[in-house]
């Protein structure tokens, strides 16, 4: 698909960026979750060693490591914390603040080249080169990342062309966004005690209730068990269509930047209307669900 305009990097830019907390906090439980993928099958890998038979070892641990292989890569590629806690941009040059306190100033004058890396969707990261050797990595747990580039693209087109950085960009902004959909929903805390907590134990109890007239007295008798159903459940299927229409919007988002590279605002009509109807089949479900689990 061709782009209908191109991208024109802002003359004089000048922002400040800071790093999301939300996104260090990923980094962190992404070993613990990679962990948990790999624990149960270390019994068996044992076992199977003890037993003499290596190409069952090798097939364990062929189905226990790509999870968290991949968990591995976002984290260090993408979510790992930065050494410095904010930039300042400003047309020539950057200012960051180092982890230590130091101030650190990166000239555009004297950057060598700029690397890219980046996985569409989720994020990514860059290396800007210096000419005396030093690096400085960034990634999308850098608010608004492609500032960064756009600054130095205006400053030195040749050194870093708009097209150069264009797939880049487009990731960077879509994954911002997704950052800032997640960050606004805990921000909405109340609501989701309400929605994950309290619902199912309304829901618990009433089935509880009506279970002796429907002639299930065995539910009755096992309220923890309905409401870890409950909760289970309820939480699967408002992650899953959060999910399915954050990725929806990341699409139409995505296909925007393309027509229009130079409009990166969101869409809140369009975002508010997609996680409606994730609402919609989020709670058609579960009360499907309730039903089923009620009458069966």
């Amino acid at each position: 698909m061709e782009q209908s305009q191109t991208f024109s990097p802002r003359v004089g830019l000048k922002r400040t960026l800071s790093d999301r907390v939300l996104l260090k906090v990923f980094y962190y439980l992404l070993f613990p979750l990679a962990l948990a993928f790999v624990l149960p099958y270390v019994p068996m890998v044992l076992m199977a060693i003890e037993e003499g038979t290596i190409m069952t070892a090798v097939s364990f641990l062929v189905l226990a490591l790509p999870m968290p292989a991949i968990l591995l890569f976002q984290a260090f590629s993408f979510f790992k914390p930065l050494a410095f806690s904010n930039v300042a941009i400003f047309p020539d040059r950057l200012q960051m603040t180092g982890k230590d306190k130091q101030p650190i100033e990166v000239p555009f004058a004297d950057i060598k080249e700029v690397k890219l890396s980046h996985l569409p969707y989720q994020g990514g990261n860059f290396v800007i080169v210096m000419n005396d050797g030093k690096q400085y990595k960034f990634t999308v747990i850098l608010e608004r990342s492609e500032y960064v580039l756009e600054a130095i693209s205006s400053f030195n087109p040749q050194l870093l062309p708009p097209e150069s950085f264009e797939l880049y960009r487009r990731t960077a902004i879509c994954a911002d966004h997704n950052y800032t959909r997640i960050n606004d929903a805990l921000k909405n805390w109340r609501i989701l005690v309400v929605k994950y907590l309290l619902l199912p134990v309304i829901v618990s109890v009433a089935v509880v209730l009506l279970a002796p007239y429907l002639g299930r007295l065995s539910i009755t008798e096992d309220l923890d068990n309905v409401f870890r159903s409950m909760t289970i459940v309820n939480l699967v299927l408002g992650v899953a269509c959060f999910l399915i229409a954050a990725l929806w919007i990341t699409g139409v988002t995505n296909r925007a930047l393309i027509r229009d590279p130079n409009n990166a605002r969101r869409d809140m009509v369009m975002e508010g209307k997609v996680f409606l109807a994730g609402s919609i089949v989020h709670w058609i479900t579960f009360a499907g669900f309730v039903v089923y689990f009620t009458l069966r």
